[in-house]
């Protein structure tokens, strides 16, 4: 059976995400798919063929909802850098008017 490629993106994703620390790169990320089409266009899809597209589909849910985490964050910061940078200028504009 010539799916080990296949087998082994699916592991190396589904180690990533059992790292709690792991933060989606997208350069990472487009490299996998990458090597991960080409070994899908390469299988032969044998007898377990099955049980990894099961695994690949539970391991792109849980890649999408740790890329939802992940920007949620992101947009928070935005948010709160934007906050500051308002607040920074309202102090200058205020310390100007007060000389």
């Amino acid at each position: 059976m010539n799916d080990g490629r296949v087998r082994a993106a699916i592991e190396q994703m589904e180690a990533w995400l059992s790292d709690v620390a792991w933060e989606p790169d997208p350069d990472a990320l487009a490299q996998w798919e990458e090597e991960f089409r080409m070994a899908l266009a390469q299988a032969e899809k044998g007898s377990g063929w099955a049980a990894l597209i099961a695994r690949a589909h539970e391991a792109g849910r849980m890649l999408e909802a740790r890329i939802e985490v992940v920007a949620e964050a992101r947009d928070r910061i935005k948010a709160e850098l934007e906050a500051q940078e308002q607040g920074n200028r309202a102090l200058r504009g205020y310390g100007a008017n007060t000389r």
